[in-house]
């Protein structure tokens, strides 16, 4: 690490008595963590473990060459988010009805809130190509609210038919990031396909299973420039597999985006250990035949704002420090102490359920033999 890196200071040469440190999220006292939540404790050392600390055969492997994150081109002290917890009837998103209509009285009410951004859930956008009818009204609408807006819905691909259901490899569950300008910044397509839903672990598929498991998957995270700041987005599932928080903060998104349309809660627990880990402010949403949408400031100690009914539509929202987060992120320690060269494992394929050939994976139950 250059010897010259704000905020370095030489402790080898200062008497320990008179240490001084900044209170900086990552140096707090250990008392602090008494006022947290108990059980997000375990979460922490378990999200720990799988941001790569087990070290790999051929750790002394010589590390790329750092890459440098651009400047942020646009930004402001902090940002007011609002988050939607509500939902479109499964019904209405088939029959292909407008849903910008549906959406456009939730950006009246984030306007009210005085919020830059709101969020949607998933697929709650529906059906669409990029443009079409439906994103263009969804862009004036944002325009016409001077609100930066993100959503979810099924992205069809180029030159393919609105049918259903659609046939695989035709479409992907994609968010959308539309600007207050009415312009379609950027988008993300879910990286893990949710599948096997009638089993108790959610694994295998189900024979014969579409939806999500014969969509085209996306390749990375989708990061987007705001005018406020950068946004880092991950979708349900993708929010399992802790990497999808870790690469966007990595790559620079200070305001990370998890985006759901799920039974039950979003975890806290998993919601509060990521904006630690990652150093970012973390942003969920769930629709409303689910629960637990929340905003979430750095470090994670608490949640700024939560919908914890299930079932429930409401609008929550809280302002970001975005400020004090750039001076945590310009000097935080597991930035400037990661070691690539030690996590290789995981970039290799494991295969950890081989270590159990005494026991048989779970297999749905074969069909009924139709009686004669």
């Amino acid at each position: 690490m250059p010897s010259g890196w704000p905020g370095r200071r030489d402790w080898s040469r200062t008497p320990r008595a008179s240490r001084s440190r900044p209170q900086t999220a990552d140096s707090l006292p250990l008392s602090l963590f008494k006022n947290m939540n108990k059980p997000l404790l375990p979460h922490l050392l378990i999200l720990a473990l799988s941001a790569g600390s087990f070290p790999a055969a051929g750790a002394d492997t010589a590390t790329a060459p750092a890459r440098a994150v651009p400047p942020l081109r646009q930004f402001k002290d902090s940002v007011r988010v609002s988050v939607a917890q509500m939902t479109i009837k499964a019904e209405a998103l088939k029959a292909g009805e407008d849903t910008v209509d549906a959406l456009s009285p939730w950006m009246k009410r984030a306007v009210a809130e005085k919020a830059d951004l709101l969020v949607f859930p998933e697929y709650v956008l529906g059906d669409f190509h990029l443009p079409d009818r439906l994103t263009d009204k969804l862009c004036q609408e944002a325009q016409r609210h001077d609100l930066n807006v993100i959503v979810g819905g099924w992205e069809r691909l180029p030159g393919t038919a609105l049918e259903h259901p659609p046939k695989p490899g035709t479409y992907a569950n994609t968010v959308l990031v539309v600007t207050r300008e009415g312009k379609i910044a950027g988008k993300h397509r879910k990286m893990h396909a949710a599948v096997g839903a009638s089993s108790p672990y959610f694994w295998p598929p189900e024979p014969g299973e579409r939806g999500e498991n014969t969509m085209v998957l996306g390749e990375e995270n989708g990061i987007v420039e705001l005018d406020f700041g950068r946004v880092g987005l991950l979708t349900c599932y993708d929010g399992y597999f802790f990497e999808s928080f870790q690469m966007p903060s990595l790559r620079g998104a200070e305001v990370l985006v998890w985006v759901n349309s799920r039974g039950g809660m979003v975890e806290p627990h998993i919601i509060q250990a990521a904006s630690f880990i990652t150093c970012t402010h973390v942003v969920a949403a769930n629709s409303s035949h689910g629960c637990g949408s929340a905003i979430c400031s750095y470090p994670g100690w608490k949640l700024d704002a939560v919908a914890p009914e299930l079932g429930s539509e409401t609008l929550i929202t809280a302002t970001l420090n975005l400020a004090t987060l750039r001076t945590q992120r310009l000097n935080h320690r597991m930035f400037h102490q990661r070691r690539p060269e030690v996590y290789q494992t995981l970039v290799e394929k494991w295969e950890p359920w081989k270590a159990y050939p005494h026991l048989k994976p779970f297999a749905y139950p074969a069909p009924a033999t139709p009686s004669n």
